[in-house]
């Protein structure tokens, strides 16, 4: 079972320090790599700067003072929703597709230097405005035109250019619309035109213009162009287009716009704000010339009526020879002519009724935009309603900027508009059915006065007809004319309430991105967080065995010792030299085994460890040495016999006739078997030809007998086991075993490994258990630092 210490969960930031010192190359080679990104990144990366723009909204009103304060008064508490729809209308696809109509952005520009970055390829780009290429392109609109596509263009002498298009696959737009005609595959232009003429391809048809002014001998870039369609240029102003209030109440907005050709970005947010107060004016002003034009009409009509009736008054006169009428018929062709402008002002209203009746029955259902005028109605219930629903007009078309008819807002202006339809039409319907009977009474008040008249001379009778036609005439058109110019007064003082306060201009001095700084210190951030991350992300998830601590973490089996990594010549000469720091650490694990098996008899030690490369052989080897080094009798016994390596560290023959296994089969004395190892007091029993039964062999009493004659000759008889978690040789020696040397090697053996022999420890299967950590790299372990120049001490 796993044992943790209570504070491996604790952040020792020595040791943190210790293993991201260990791996400063790899941050230096971060470094370097994210800095070098980062420079071909400023490098690449087309400048892109910020401009702003502001105007004022207004307060929604018309150019009379009148109606503005009726507006001002009915939607005092709308100025939130409307300073919304307002932006939304500023950023609408339609009001930046009408602006975008009006500007040259059709076709864009680009310039690649022949630079050392665009050796490797078009990497370092450039967008330029017109005017500062060498040509100018101007396609035909009338035709579909290959769009979104690299166009090269190459200047020539005697000003011509020569023109390629290479693709896979392109696409043909009608550009002013952005509608896909067809798909091309394996598109191939290459042709030369001269300036001024028109290239003809079934994919591309444009006129290619020189540049007047531009230097001819410029030969440091290349350049290609590049046809947009409407749909897509619509979609990339609207995703860099930002509009927003400078206050929570303020009627002024700020246009943000980002952009790497600030002539086209100031040229767009200025036009902007010019078709958006244009179209808020065109609005306006369609009631006052709907009113003018209906005038118009009338007083045309009229005009045509004044001049008949004065021609025959006139006529009638001469021929009648009738200067004045007399005093008689004074009276009555007054009372006449008072009951015919009073009948004439109520027709001219009826008619009005009607007109305004037949406007709103047409228009009943839809979601009119203008409402119908009250120029020419007096009556202040009628001008009410049809204030009213200007208002809610006004209110519908806002919210429909953004918000679909499902919407219950929309929804409910629609319901209150037709209300106020219905109201108004039934008002209208009742003021024409009271004007009828107005009518009828005047023109039966007016057959009574008729009926006098008739009775006066018919000399005087004809006149007083006559010239009381042209007085009604003359004073009908006279209050026509007269509401024309109130009319066409308020038409020509109707302004806007939108005015531009800031134009377009760039903010700060130079771009916005990329920012030299910033990417330096963000290369600077990555290039050390990378590595950083990565040391934490294999500290953390590393199974291989580091220390002292990670044992502990795992298993309460106490240990020896380490043993010092070494060159492949300390290996070979750690024999012959006993102050190396090999032969220092197993010095080191001797004394420490002597102490802790003080007081018991172990002469028969095993080695062993769970897979072949942690180094028990290694440590086997080296720990008899040190033993008989030490002045005790040690005899070392290689019991793998599948992989027997001792020989080859004395120099003995890797293939002996006289061994282990010829002992056990008894085909060798045991006089022959053993061998000297040139070491003082260290004998050697090696494994001896390679048996086919290495398991029976060591089961055999043979073996048990060899062992209690070894412990009555030697002090100390090691035993090189085969790995545990192998073969089962090991469990076989075991019961023969007085000690056992577990060796594991650092950075190579499994935390895994190490919790198996736990569990036959725990199990008591493993008696008198040690571990050894082989091949410890000081310089590179935090716990084991401090031994770096522990073996050089007192040399």
């Amino acid at each position: 079972m796993e044992q943790r210490s209570s504070s491996s969960d604790e952040l020792d930031l020595h040791e943190l320090f210790f293993k991201l010192r260990n791996r400063w190359p790899l941050f230096v080679g971060s470094l370097v790599l994210t800095c070098t990104l980062a420079f071909l990144y400023l490098q690449v990366k087309s400048p892109v700067y910020d401009f702003r723009a502001s105007m004022l909204l207004g307060n929604q009103g018309s150019g009379s003072k009148r109606a503005q304060e009726l507006l001002q008064i009915l939607e005092v508490k709308e100025k939130g929703v409307k300073m919304e729809d307002e932006i939304g209308l500023l950023r609408s696809a339609d009001m930046v597709k009408r602006t975008l109509a009006r500007l040259p952005f059709t076709v864009s520009y680009y310039a690649v230097p022949h630079s050392w970055i665009n050796k490797i390829g078009d990497l370092q780009v450039r967008e330029r405005p017109a005017g500062a290429m060498p040509f100018q392109v101007i396609p035909d609109l009338t035709v579909p035109q290959l769009a979104d596509t690299r166009i090269d263009v190459t200047p020539l002498p005697r000003g011509r250019f020569r023109v390629r298009a290479q693709a896979k696959h392109g696409q043909l737009y009608s550009l002013p619309t952005g509608e896909v005609v067809r798909d091309v595959l394996g598109i191939n232009i290459d042709q030369t035109v001269a300036a001024g003429d028109t290239l003809r391809h079934p994919l591309l048809t444009v006129v290619l213009q020189a540049e007047p002014g531009y230097p001819a001998d410029l030969v440091h870039e290349h350049y290609y162009f590049q046809l947009n369609d409407q749909i897509t240029l619509v979609t990339d102003y609207q995703k860099f287009l930002a509009v927003r209030p400078l206050d929570h109440d303020s009627r002024i907005v700020e246009l943000a716009l980002k952009g790497v050709v600030p002539v086209k970005e100031t040229q767009f947010l200025d036009t902007l704000m010019a078709v958006f107060i244009e179209d808020d004016l065109r609005e306006k002003n369609l009631i006052g010339l709907k009113t003018v034009d209906f005038l118009d009409q009338e007083i045309g009509k009229l005009a045509t009526s004044q001049q008949q009736s004065a021609a025959a008054l006139s006529s009638f006169r001469s021929a009648r020879g009738v200067v004045d009428v007399g005093v008689q018929s004074s009276e009555g062709i007054r009372q006449q002519s008072e009951l015919q402008m009073r009948q004439a002002k109520a027709a001219t209203s009826r008619k009005y009724y009607q007109s305004m009746l037949a406007y709103l029955r047409a228009n009943q259902e839809a979601a009119q935009v203008a409402s119908p005028s009250s120029v020419g109605i007096e009556d202040p219930a009628v001008n009410n309603l049809i204030l009213q629903l200007t208002d809610l007009n006004s209110q519908r078309a806002a919210l429909g900027v953004n918000a679909s008819t499902t919407n219950p807002l929309v929804t409910v202006l629609d319901e209150r508009i037709r209300t106020a339809k219905q109201s108004l039409m039934q008002t209208l319907t009742n003021m024409i059915r009271v004007t009828d009977i107005a009518l009828r009474d005047l023109n039966q008040e007016l057959g009574r006065v008729q009926g006098t008249i008739n009775a006066m001379p018919e000399n005087e009778r004809q006149l007083a007809s006559l010239k009381n036609k042209s007085d009604f005439n003359d004073k009908n058109y006279n209050f026509l004319v007269e509401k024309r110019a109130e009319a066409a007064i308020a038409l020509a003082t109707n302004a806007t309430d939108k005015k531009v306060i800031d134009r377009a201009a760039m903010s700060g001095t130079g771009p916005s991105s990329p920012k030299p700084l910033m990417a330096l210190l963000l290369a600077f951030m990555l290039g050390l967080g990378f590595p950083f991350a990565l040391t934490i992300l294999l500290s953390k998830t590393n199974r291989l065995i580091q220390g002292k601590e990670d044992l502990s973490r795992i298993t309460a089996i106490p240990m020896l010792g380490v043993v010092a990594h070494g060159s492949s010549a300390d290996k070979e000469h750690m024999l012959d030299n006993p102050k190396g720091p090999i032969a220092e650490s197993f010095r080191s694990i001797r004394v420490n085994l002597q102490y802790l098996s003080a007081g018991l008899d172990k002469k028969i030690i095993g080695v062993t460890s769970s897979v072949p490369g942690e180094g028990k052989t290694f440590c086997a080897v080296n720990l008899a040495a040190e033993i008989a080094q030490s002045g005790r009798r040690v005899l070392l016994l290689e019991c793998d016999l599948r992989r027997p390596t001792i020989a080859g560290y004395f120099g003995l023959s890797p293939h002996p006739q006289h061994g282990l296994a010829s002992y056990l089969m008894g085909l060798s004395p045991l006089e022959d078997c053993v061998a000297d190892s040139g070491v003082r007091n260290l004998s050697v029993l090696c494994c001896g030809p390679i048996p086919p039964n290495p398991t029976e062999l060591l089961e055999t009493p043979r073996m048990e007998a060899l062992l209690t004659r070894l412990r009555a000759d030697y002090d100390y008889v090691l035993v090189d086991t085969p790995p545990v978690g192998y073969v089962a040789e090991f469990f076989v020696l075991l019961r023969h075993l007085e000690a056992n040397v577990y060796v594991v090697r650092q950075n190579y053996t499994d935390k895994g490994l190490v919790s198996q022999i736990n569990e036959l420890h725990q199990e008591q299967k493993i008696k008198q258990l040690y571990i050894i950590i082989n091949d410890v790299r000081f310089t590179k372990t935090y716990e084991y630092r401090y031994k770096e120049k522990a073996y050089a001490y007192g040399q």
